[in-house]
Order: C-alpha cells, then sequence, then structure tokens
C-alpha cells in the first residue's frame, strides 16, 4: 500500500507522542524517593515530592487547597505511586509535561498514567530483596497493602506473591525503610531496602496521644523495646530497664523472688515525705496505673515512653509529680495476616557473691583477742553454749590438718567432731554451711505464646505467658510463678467511630519456707551468724538446733495474688479534625498470705550445753500457729478528652482538653489461730487456741481537669502549654483542688536555610525548654484529721490492763498540695545523616510547700511540732544520651547506645535543729557526715609506762571517740583520725552546723553518674549485643557484723582476719576489738577508711543470637526462626573489701539495721532461648 509524505510524518508524528507518554511515565516510575507525611496540608505535601524527585509540580492553587490534609507512612515508592496515594484521595491525579508534573482533575489524568485496577488482571511477582550492598535479605514481609496476603523471602531474599495489577505491595523489615511498589505490567520485581537510621522521625508516646520525636518541646526517652528487653532471662521489666534511660534510677535491695525493685526518676527522695517510695513515677500500662511491674509479661510489651520534665508530665496530675513511665501493650495491625509468635528462654543461675566465716582457728583467735583486750586474763570464752579456749582452737587445727577434705556425713563423733567440757560444748570440726543450704545452679523457664492478625476494620491480639522460677534453697525450695493472659480487640465499626476493648489477668505465686527468726532478720541472718564449727550436722541421727534444721523441717509459707483488668473504650470522630476519647478501666488485685508454723525437732543445746537434749519442739508455742493476711484493692479509673487538628498553611494547632477521675478502695484482714492440732493441716478450723483478727480499710479518690496546645510553624518554631486542675481526697474540703500549668518551646535550628551549609554533617539540631509544676499529693493518709491512740495505760483492775486515749495531735488544718516545679533546658542533636545522635538535658526540680515543722517548739509544749506547708527540696542534674547506627557495605550492622546521668537534692529550706543527725536547711539527701582517717596507730606512736600505752606528744586526743567502758582507750593498731581543726583534739563537738568538731561530710549513699553502655550487630542472621550498667560514685555505711569486725560476740568473717598484730602493722582493719552491736564507736565511727565504696560496673547483659535461613524455617512450616543464648550480670568490677553485691540495700523488711548484707542473694544467669513465628 502506498502512503503519502504527509501520512508517514503523521504517523512518526503519533508514535513518537506516543513513546513520550510512554517513556515519561515509565520515568516516574523508575525514580525512587523515600519520604513521610504527617498531617499536612497537599500543597506542603507537593512541595517535598518536587525537592525530593527533581520534578517541577505545576498546580492550580484552587484545586489543591480545596483537598483535605495528607498523611502518607514513612517508605520508599516510586514519584508516581507516591503521587497517586497523595491525590487519589483529593480525586485528583496528574499529567507529565517535559520535566514538569500538572495537577489535574482525575477524570483528566492520561489512561497510560493509570494503573489498571482489572479484577481479574491477576499476575505472579517474581523477585529478590536485598540491602544496600547487595546482600539478600531473608525474612522480608512482602504483603499487599490493605490485605491479610502476604509472604516472606526466603533465605536467598527471593519471593513470590499473587497480585493484581494495580494493588500495592509492601516491603518491610526491622531496621529497614519500608518500600512500596505499584504491580503493573512487569513481572519481576527486585528491591533494595535501604537502611533506616531515622531517629527524628520516630513515633513517641506522650500523654494521652503521640509525637514525632523531631516535634517534642518537653524531657521524653523511648526505649527500644528488642535491644532492651528480648532475650534477656528478666522477670520483670524493671530490671530490664536499669541503665537504659538517663535519669532513671533502678535499684533491688536483694535478690529475692518476685521482689519488685525500686524505681525513682531525676532523684531519690523528691520530699521529705515520700517514704519508702521516694521520688517513684507514675507507671501507666495503657494509660491506667499498674500497682505493680511484676505482673506485666516483657513479651506484651509495645512501647515504653518515660516523661520526666513538668510540661511532659503535668497533664497527668496529682501522682505523676516524679514522672511518668508509659507502657503500651501489644494490640493487632490493621491488614496484617494472622501470626504466631512462641518463644521460650530456659536458663540457670548462681549467686554472684556470699559472705564466708572465717576458719575454724581463725575466727577464735580473732574473737579471742577481741576478750582478752577487755579481760587481759580471759582463759576462755563462750556463746550460745559453745566453748572457745587455748587448748579448743589446737584442736581445730589438728581436725583440720587430720580430717580436712574428707567426706565423713553429716553424722557427728563425740570426741572427734566436739567434746563436753567446762560445763560447755567445744566444736572441732567446720562446716560449710552455704554449700549444705544452697544448690549450685538453680532454674528459671519462661514460655510466651501470642495471636494476631487483623482485617480492613477489626484487629486482634492474645498472648499467653508462664514464668517458673526456682530459688537458691536445696531443701524446702522457694519458687515463684506467674500466669499472663491479655487480649485486646479494636474495631472500626463506624467511620465515625472506634471502638476497643482489653482484658488482662495475672496470677503469681511465691512459695518459700516459714521463717521463726521473722522478716525483720529473716534465715539468712542466722545462716551467717554462727562460727564454722557450729553444728551443722546430727548426733545419733538427730540434727542439732540451727536455721538449716529450722528451714529443713518448716511447712511452706506461700502468697498468692491475683490481678484482673478490664478496659472498654471507644473513639468518635464527630467532626473533621475531631475525635474524642472515652475509656473506662476497672482494675482489681487480691492477695492472699497464708503461713503455718508449727515444731522444730532438734537438740537444743543453746538452753543446756551438755544434756544434748532432744526436744520434739524446741520453739516458742506462739508459733505453733496458722495465719491468713487478705487484701483486696479496688481501682476504678475514667477518662474522657477530646482532640482537635487544624493547620493553617504552614501554621499547624493541635488541642486536648478532657477529664479523669480515680476512685481507690483497700480492704485488708488477718485471722489466727494458735495450738495447731495437726501442724500439716494448717487451717484455722483445725486449731484449738487462741484466736486474733484485725484487718483495716483505706479509699482515696483525684478529679482532674486538663487541657494542652500544641503548635508548631514549618515544623521550626515549637510551642506547648498545659494545664491542670486537679483534686484530691487526701487534704481539707477547702484545699482540695490546685491549679498547676506548664510551658515548653522548641526551635530546630536547622530548619532555617542559612544552617543548610552544614548539611549533612549536622542533620539536625533543636534547642528546647520547659517549665511548669505539680501538685503531689503523696505526703501520707490525711494528715490534716487529729488522731488519737488507744493504747494500754499500764493500769490494771482486777488483772485487765485497762485502755486509756492519747492527747490528740495538733495539726494544720489548711494543709496542701506540695508544688513540684521544674525548669528544664535540652538539646537534640543529630550528625552524619542521622547516624549520630545526641540528647543533652539539664533540670532544677524544686519542691515547695514541703510539709514539715514550721517552728522549734520548747519541750515543755507537750508535743510534736505540727507540720504545715513550709519546706523547700531542689534536686539539680543533667542527662545525657548518645546513639551511633551504621551498616558496613558487607551487611555489618553495627549500633551503639550510651547514657549518663548525675543529680544532687538539697533541702534548701527548712525550720528545726541544726543538729547533722535531723534534717537541716542546706543538707545534701544521702550525705554522709564521719571523720577522716589517718591511719592504723603503731607502737612508735606511743610510749609504754607501767604497761598502758601513753600517746606521744603531738598526738591528738581522741579520747572522747572511745567510749566510757574503762578497758578501751586508744593504743597501737587502733584507727588514728585527723584533728582536722588542729586544736590537738578529735570531737565530734555538738554535733550540729554550728559546731561539727572534726567532722566532715565523707560521702553520700545516693547513686552518682549512673552509666550504662550496649554495643549491638548483626550481619547475615547473626545478631550480638553486649550492655554494661554501672554507678560511678555511692558511699555506704551500715551496721552490722558482716561490716564491722566485733560488733557482736558471734563469729568472726573470712575477710576480717587481715587485722592489725605487731607483726602485722600494715593490716586492712584495726586490732581486734567488740564494739557491742555500735556502728559509730571506737575504732568504727564513721570514716573515710571503712566506708563503703559501692560504685560498680557489671557487664549486665551479653547475647548472642541466630536467625535460621528461611529455606531451613520453611521446611518445618515457620516463617522465622531465631535462636540464642544469653549471660546476665557476669561479670561486675567493684571496689569493695567485703563479700557483698554493690546493688545491696536494706529490704523494706530489714528493720534490724545488724542483718545487713545477710540476705537473699544476687544472682548471675545464664541461658538459652527460642522464638519462633508462624
Amino acid at each position: 500500500m502506498r502512503l503519502s509524505l504527509s501520512t508517514i510524518i503523521c504517523m512518526l508524528v503519533s508514535f513518537q507522542l506516543l513513546w513520550a507518554v510512554s517513556g515519561k511515565g515509565q520515568a516516574l516510575e523508575e525514580k525512587k524517593i523515600t519520604m513521610e507525611v504527617t498531617d499536612a496540608t497537599l500543597e506542603k505535601a507537593l512541595t517535598q515530592v518536587e525537592k525530593l524527585s527533581g520534578f517541577r509540580i505545576a498546580f492550580a492553587s484552587e484545586l489543591v487547597e480545596r483537598s483535605g490534609r495528607v498523611s502518607l507512612q514513612y517508605a520508599t515508592r516510586s514519584v508516581g505511586a507516591t503521587l497517586s496515594a497523595l491525590l487519589k484521595p483529593a480525586g485528583l491525579g496528574y499529567k507529565l509535561t517535559d520535566n514538569t508534573i500538572m495537577i489535574v482533575a482525575r477524570h483528566e489524568q492520561p489512561a497510560e498514567l493509570t494503573p489498571s485496577m482489572v479484577a481479574d488482571s491477576v499476575v505472579t511477582l517474581k523477585g529478590k530483596v536485598t540491602d544496600e550492598s547487595g546482600v539478600p535479605m531473608p525474612g522480608v514481609s512482602v504483603r499487599i497493602q490493605n490485605t491479610t496476603k502476604g509472604v516472606y523471602t526466603d533465605a536467598d531474599g527471593v519471593f513470590t506473591l499473587a497480585a493484581n495489577r494495580g494493588q500495592v505491595v509492601i516491603f518491610s523489615s526491622i531496621g529497614a525503610i519500608q518500600q512500596e511498589v505499584v504491580v503493573g505490567k512487569a513481572t519481576v520485581i527486585n528491591v533494595i531496602l535501604k537502611s533506616d537510621n531515622r531517629k527524628l522521625d520516630d513515633v513517641v508516646i506522650v500523654g494521652y496521644g503521640t509525637q514525632k520525636k523531631a516535634n517534642l518541646t518537653g524531657a521524653v526517652t523511648s526505649v527500644d523495646i528488642n535491644k532492651t528487653l528480648n532475650s534477656r532471662p528478666i522477670s520483670d521489666i524493671g530490671r530490664g530497664l536499669q541503665g537504659t534511660v538517663p535519669g532513671l534510677t533502678i535499684t533491688s535491695a536483694s535478690g529475692d523472688l518476685g521482689r519488685n525493685p525500686a524505681i525513682r526518676l531525676r532523684g531519690m527522695a523528691g520530699s521529705l515525705n515520700t517514704g519508702a517510695a521516694g521520688a517513684q513515677p507514675l507507671i501507666l500500662v495503657d494509660n491506667v496505673e499498674m500497682p505493680n511491674l511484676q505482673m506485666i509479661n516483657p513479651q506484651d510489651i509495645e512501647s515504653i515512653s518515660v516523661l520526666k520534665d513538668a510540661a511532659s508530665t503535668s497533664i497527668y496530675g496529682a501522682r505523676a509529680a516524679w514522672g511518668v513511665i508509659l507502657i503500651t501493650t501489644k494490640s493487632g495491625k490493621t491488614g496484617a495476616p494472622a501470626r504466631v509468635n512462641y518463644s521460650n528462654n530456659f536458663s540457670w543461675s548462681q549467686p554472684t557473691t556470699m559472705p564466708k566465716i572465717a576458719g575454724a582457728a581463725a575466727g577464735a583467735e580473732a574473737m579471742f583477742a577481741a576478750y582478752l583486750r577487755q579481760e587481759p586474763n580471759k582463759a576462755f570464752f563462750g556463746t550460745l553454749g559453745m566453748g572457745f579456749d587455748r587448748e579448743g582452737i589446737e584442736k581445730m587445727k589438728q581436725w583440720e590438718k587430720d580430717f580436712g577434705g574428707k567426706e565423713l556425713g553429716d553424722s557427728m563423733v563425740m570426741g572427734r567432731d566436739f567434746e563436753i567440757k567446762n560445763g560447755l560444748l567445744y566444736f572441732y570440726r567446720p562446716w560449710d554451711v552455704g554449700k549444705k543450704y544452697m544448690k549450685d545452679w538453680t532454674m528459671m523457664q519462661k514460655h510466651d505464646l501470642s495471636f494476631s492478625g487483623g482485617g480492613e476494620k477489626t484487629t486482634y491480639n492474645l498472648s499467653l505467658g508462664y514464668l517458673n522460677q526456682s530459688g537458691v534453697l536445696k531443701f524446702k525450695t522457694d519458687k515463684f510463678q506467674r500466669y499472663n493472659a491479655t487480649l485486646s480487640v479494636n474495631s472500626a465499626v463506624k467511620d465515625w467511630l472506634d471502638v476497643r476493648g482489653k482484658i488482662m489477668m495475672n496470677q503469681s505465686k511465691f512459695e518459700t519456707p516459714m521463717s521463726y527468726s521473722g522478716a525483720q532478720l529473716g534465715p539468712w541472718y542466722y545462716l551467717y551468724r554462727w562460727p564454722v564449727i557450729y553444728p551443722y550436722g546430727t548426733y545419733k541421727g538427730k540434727p542439732f538446733r540451727s536455721a538449716l534444721t529450722e528451714v529443713q523441717q518448716a511447712n511452706m509459707d506461700e502468697t498468692k495474688s491475683t490481678f484482673n483488668r478490664v478496659q472498654i473504650g471507644g473513639t468518635l470522630k464527630p467532626l473533621k479534625d475531631l475525635t474524642i476519647d472515652v475509656d473506662y478501666t476497672y482494675s482489681a488485685t487480691n492477695t492472699h498470705f497464708r503461713t503455718v508454723g508449727g515444731p522444730t525437732a532438734g537438740i537444743n543445746f543453746w538452753a543446756n550445753p551438755t544434756q544434748l537434749q532432744y526436744f520434739d519442739n524446741y520453739q516458742d508455742v506462739s508459733w505453733d500457729r496458722v495465719r491468713y493476711v487478705s487484701s483486696w484493692n479496688d481501682w476504678n479509673t475514667g477518662r474522657a478528652f477530646a482532640t482537635y487538628k487544624k493547620d493553617f498553611s504552614d501554621h499547624h494547632f493541635k488541642v486536648i482538653a478532657g477529664m479523669d477521675v480515680d476512685l481507690y478502695k483497700y480492704t485488708s484482714q488477718t485471722s489466727e489461730r494458735r495450738t495447731l492440732i495437726d501442724p500439716n493441716l494448717g487451717e484455722i478450723p483445725l486449731a484449738t487456741g487462741d484466736q486474733f483478727a484485725g484487718g483495716g480499710r483505706d479509699q482515696w479518690a483525684t478529679n482532674g481537669y486538663f487541657a494542652r496546645i500544641n503548635y508548631d510553624y514549618k515544623n521550626k518554631f515549637l510551642f506547648e502549654i498545659n494545664g491542670r486542675y486537679d483534686g484530691s481526697s487526701r487534704f481539707p474540703k477547702n484545699d482540695l483542688y490546685g491549679f498547676f500549668p506548664s510551658a515548653s518551646a522548641g526551635y530546630v535550628i536547622t530548619e532555617e536555610k542559612f544552617m543548610d551549609f552544614a548539611k549533612p554533617i549536622l542533620s539536625f539540631f533543636k534547642l528546647r525548654a520547659s517549665y511548669g509544676s505539680l501538685g503531689n499529693q503523696n505526703v501520707g493518709d490525711y494528715q490534716f484529721i487529729p488522731t488519737m491512740s488507744t493504747p494500754l495505760s499500764g493500769w490494771l483492775i482486777g488483772n485487765t490492763n485497762q485502755v486509756t486515749v492519747s492527747t490528740p495531735q495538733l495539726v494544720s488544718r489548711s494543709l496542701t498540695w506540695e508544688t513540684v516545679t521544674t525548669t528544664d533546658f535540652g538539646v537534640d542533636a543529630r550528625f552524619f545523616n542521622n547516624a549520630l545522635g545526641i540528647t543533652f538535658d539539664w533540670y532544677n526540680r524544686t519542691t515547695s510547700n514541703m510539709l514539715s515543722g514550721g517552728v522549734t517548739l520548747p519541750s515543755s509544749f507537750g508535743g510534736n511540732t505540727p507540720k504545715r506547708n513550709f519546706g523547700e527540696m531542689q534536686t539539680k542534674g543533667w542527662e545525657l544520651a548518645i546513639d551511633y547506627n551504621h551498616s558496613f557495605d558487607n551487611g555489618l550492622r553495627f549500633n551503639v547506645l550510651a547514657t549518663l546521668t548525675d543529680f544532687k537534692e538539697t533541702i534548701t529550706h527548712y525550720a528545726g535543729s541544726k543538729l547533722l543527725a535531723n534534717n537541716y536547711e542546706g543538707k545534701t539527701i544521702g550525705e554522709i557526715w564521719g571523720y577522716q582517717t589517718d591511719r592504723l596507730f603503731q607502737e612508735s606512736d606511743f610510749t609504754k609506762q607501767n604497761g598502758v600505752w601513753v600517746p606521744k606528744q603531738g598526738i591528738a586526743d581522741q579520747t572522747v571517740l572511745g567510749g566510757t567502758q574503762p578497758w578501751f582507750y586508744f593504743q597501737p593498731g587502733d584507727v588514728k583520725y585527723v584533728d582536722r581543726n588542729g586544736d590537738g583534739k578529735v570531737t565530734p563537738g555538738a554535733s550540729s552546723l554550728d559546731d561539727f568538731g572534726d567532722m566532715m561530710v565523707i560521702g553520700n549513699s545516693t547513686p552518682r553518674y549512673q552509666y550504662g553502655i550496649r554495643l549491638g550487630a548483626d550481619w547475615k542472621g547473626i545478631d550480638f549485643s553486649v550492655f554494661i550498667q554501672g554507678v560511678g560514685k555511692r558511699e555506704l555505711w551500715p551496721s552490722g557484723p558482716l561490716f564491722i569486725p566485733g560488733f557482736g560476740t558471734d563469729s568472726w568473717y573470712d575477710h576480717h582476719l587481715d587485722y592489725w598484730t605487731p607483726t602485722n602493722t600494715g593490716a586492712y582493719y584495726p586490732q581486734p576489738t567488740f564494739t557491742a552491736g555500735s556502728n559509730v564507736t571506737r575504732n568504727f565511727q564513721r570514716q573515710s577508711r571503712y566506708l563503703l565504696d559501692m560504685s560498680y560496673t557489671r557487664l549486665k547483659n551479653i547475647s548472642l543470637g541466630y536467625t535460621l535461613p528461611v529455606n531451613l524455617s520453611n521446611r518445618a512450616h515457620i516463617k522465622q526462626a531465631r535462636i540464642y543464648v544469653s549471660g546476665e550480670n557476669l561479670f561486675t568490677w567493684d571496689n569493695l573489701q567485703i563479700p557483698l553485691d554493690p546493688e545491696i540495700d536494706y529490704t523494706p523488711e530489714q528493720t534490724d539495721p545488724t542483718a545487713f548484707g545477710r540476705t537473699y542473694p544476687f544472682r548471675k544467669e545464664i541461658s538459652f532461648g527460642l522464638q519462633l513465628t508462624f
């Protein structure tokens, strides 16, 4: 067929135009951009696309302005896919002319640029996912947007997925930027996922909502759950958070099973009225207070945010004076495929360090030396029916020579192991009581199972957990068990209504042998109390009286606690940009404790040593009892708030207003009955003796109204204002409510054009400041009400001691809130494309109107000084966090997090005495007053006159420090204190601020310079992490025989044996001397030489894991499988001279200070585990 020239030209032009449209459309699909849009105007989003893509974008203002606000998840997409996602909801499309994209009405978009949405146009996609260095990425989620359909890549990063043309396929993996691809004609899709080094675009949970980290103006820290809690053999969240959040102080006084750690934020006390809880933050789980972190399974946690300053916490009001820990539990994800997760952990632990009693002869010689100083002619001494003399010490040495290291069993032989002499028992055989009492290794196992998923409207998550932890006891082994179950369901029932519900259940059971010594001392006190020759064996098949015998024969105490929580709520969307959230929560905690006493059979040599009499029961009759202690807590919580967002060009507003109410009720009862019919059946009806009963009730309520306004201009100038009107039932009727405002501001300097020169080295730089106040209601219960006690009078009518009524305590009827005001200045900076981040905060928190004595009254007043809102305390501190993330070309990824914090609390306003032992104005909380130690006296410091050591001229007189006993005076081998004021005497003066003699502040018990360092790496399925935690400075001056040699006449410890003698003049300890149960006398006045340095560095955790190749796990129908090994507390570096764990402190039960150090041991653990996804 002949064609004219004009026809040929027309055909060429048409072909060229078709090629141009197709080519330009292809260019839009080939060009990839990574971006996120959060509730922004369409115009602003298009400007961002233009900047990232290099294409010019043109549009009619009236066309774009009438469109609503848009959001787009952070991901990598083609330019075309990005435009479609932004424009389609507004009914808009686009045209491509040359290098310009024209925004048009949807129907004007060329068909070539409109993805086909034909339902039957199904294609089978195949491809490979690699990282930036070309290394295949196994386990990447490949799913179709808005459906539950998806797969995971195999070991080679390969996937196969059926999809319709026009659908969007989402590629996602932890630590990588999500990528979205629109299905077109191509059936092969190869994707490169880039590492996600974002920190500024992270969404942070804050009070009643979320915020981008870049827009925060308050002091908030987010916790990386995966790196902090996963693959660690911990039973509670608190221990997992230790050292990971700057400003958060977490301590455990002992290693008891099931013990809740003490958690404090930006200070230890906060106020003089917080009691043992101190500056404890409000802990919220799903926005409702949680009484005990042991009740939460760490595997249920989705996110944790720590709110520190007043601007961040003020919206929570009354109980948030010391900060807030926000914990959000897991929920299902919209459009996520059904998933089953199972994980387990098996760990074995042993004590970190334990006391060691001195050897038989060495311990006896040290004690003998102390007795001889008191009575130089003493030939023997006895303690608890056991005798010691020179002959006996030689027999101890001979026993060790003849039988040491031999296995003799528990049976003791008269004449070999002990003998009766001078009316006392002389024992020669040593025992390792710790080895007899404790297992070498104890086991813990943990199992977690969860089911989650979601469709377009409804999501669900069900999690189940089980923990079984065994204690260290060889017999009557203590154990802790916990069961967890959580179910959450969320559903969008209407376009304008979302509903949600969550049920949480927890049950824990703790069993331990009943202790005859009472909680104030505990069995560990007696276990490490007596000399090493104390008879822990048997004689003629009968055990001797001992702590070991008592535990072996004791019944098991049982504490069972059940926690139930039901939450229901909904979100209304009545208007565009307006949401209303309403939630109600009911929580109930029931705790029941059961203890059964009974007899202990043994040879009771305490009363009559020479008789070796065996008793079926040597306990006091008061232990023949059964006791129940029960408590019930009911908590009703209501929350309602509205959120409104509005933008005017570059001005962005967000307003929240609402209210909350809490009603708490507590009931307890105690029942006891004595004279058990059968100790093995300890129940109230099965006892016949006296009955005792007690109980209590309490309740309080809070009600608050709050509002918050957020404003930002171009994400550059940031402002936030909060106000809360708070009410608490703890105050008088006329002082129930108080108003507490706060404000914060931020300036993102890197948003300024004049800072462009610093990019990409300086990626982000923000200055922020906040100021605000909160009310503290935790000042004790109803202290404005005068009360009268009803003690026994001591007057007898017949045989009855009559009850009397005391004089009512004088109180102030106008007591009101303590006000906690915080000023915070912070800096957030990121460098090298966000790879390196630095966050720094300085704060000053002032607790004013602090309840304290207002004036000093004479003793003739007849009562205590009434409290009033008078005192003031300041806490000043700083926090630093540095993080770094980097990916190498070979696929190795590396991350570091380092935190450092310090603070100091000072009483800045206080009325009362200036005695150093009391609170006073200017006192630093935790300070320890004492003497500066020079050294130990040597013989060269004295002359001997008539057998008495007399100090040479120039030696300061420190007689007043030696006490009033005539046998004690300072001599060679004693402690030489420093005469700091040079008056020739060492004295405490009046022990007041006005006259403190030669004393000085020698230390402080507050943990200072707390730090944590976490290192992590992963490469080709192998992951490795190390976490180091420590305290840079902390001192302690405790009490008890473990700390002070000669504290009592019970025993000597192995670490005390380096004591001064004329042939050991360079010893650490002074010559043996009894202190009569005092830790402030003679050679152990508070002083610098023996002050305990509790600073430490601890390898808190080290973990190594391996994720199996997908082609292997798929054979077992498993989507992902990871195995790991982990170590906890494996190594500790400290400066202690005695065998203590550096984290130890007094437990709440240890009201007797002499028990210090003899508590349930801390543990180091080795574990392995498995994590599976189906």
